[in-house]
């Protein structure tokens, strides 16, 4: 016997509250109605689906396993409903975007804001996560698009050009190596290195530049975000090379910015579903994100004029 989709969403809601009495309430059924719901779920599926312990019901090991793919299908289900509203009336609906903390704090506020000031009516949700997870998101379908450095491992998606510009070295303001505009990795070399994991788009990138340059990369701070190894720097516990973006605003950082040579660029694009057709509503903010993008100063764009998105 298969599980249809109401035993489905009394599972799921059982599992969330932990209580039939909740569960029900959320349904808007009556509690014995879902008792019965969920003996009948078990009889479905063959084997036991919760077990009552201190006074709530928790999902067995077998339900578990399930649990991650019935919420995929609910957030499925949940986008299908955005993208119905967004097509009976473009000016209302919801965009749902996953983005790397660098570009989440430069790239992405003033193309939401302007977004957000033309269609006040469109709900924008941000969620910040590293690299692999926005690649991640967007190819299981839980946002409609994703913000990523680049490189990035290959994903069963399409990459969007926004922007790129050329890797920087910071240090702090007393540090030796600011008599100098620029540094090299053998110039590094001699100093505690704030760095990137090779499974990171940047530690990839700084890795081949100190690798053509022959001088072996060794880390003494592993981090996974530029704005930690900006902190660290800033405290003196040594230097780093991070992406551009994270310094674009007109804030004072606290550190000297120096030019790595030779330069070394990193790409801003943005992640599309490769077999999902956008939204209106995601299109629209995808191509204010671009245009902001190609005005961003110290990067230079990839936007090609004319091209159409995706």
């Amino acid at each position: 016997m298969k599980l249809s989709f109401r035993q489905l969403e009394v599972i799921r809601a059982v599992a969330l509250h932990g209580a039939v009495t909740a569960a029900a309430s959320d349904l808007g059924v009556s509690q014995p109605a879902v008792s019965m719901m969920l003996r009948e779920c078990a009889a479905a599926a063959g084997f036991q689906l919760f077990l009552r312990l201190q006074g709530r019901l928790q999902p067995t090991p077998e339900l578990r396993v399930l649990l991650d793919e019935v919420e995929r299908v609910f957030k499925g289900l949940e986008r299908i409903e955005r993208l119905v509203g967004d097509i009976r009336e473009s000016s209302v609906g919801s965009v749902v975007v996953a983005v790397t903390p660098t570009l989440a704090d430069n790239l992405l506020p003033p193309a939401v804001a302007a977004f957000r000031q033309a269609r006040p009516r469109i709900q924008v949700t941000v969620q910040t996560m590293d690299n692999l997870s926005v690649v991640e998101a967007v190819t299981q379908g839980g946002v409609d698009f994703g913000l990523v450095l680049t490189p990035i491992a290959e994903a069963d998606a399409r990459l969007v050009p926004l922007c790129r510009g050329d890797l920087v070295c910071v240090v702090p303001p007393d540090h030796p190596l600011t008599a100098s505009g620029s540094v090299t990795p053998q110039d590094l070399a001699a100093w505690p290195l704030i760095s990137f994991s090779r499974s990171l788009p940047l530690g990839r990138l700084v890795e081949q530049s100190f690798r053509e340059a022959g001088i072996e990369r060794k880390i003494a701070l592993e981090v996974n975000q530029s704005s930690t190894a900006l902190a660290l720097v800033r405290a003196g516990a040594g230097v780093a090379v991070i992406d551009p973006f994270l310094l674009l605003d007109d804030r004072e950082h606290g550190v000297v910015r120096l030019r790595l040579e030779p330069r070394c660029v990193v790409t801003a694009q943005a992640l599309v579903p490769a077999r999902v057709a956008l939204s209106r509503a995601a299109l629209v903010l995808l191509a204010t994100i671009r245009r902001h993008g190609a005005s961003m100063p110290c990067v230079t764009s990839l936007v090609a004029r004319g091209q159409a998105l995706p």
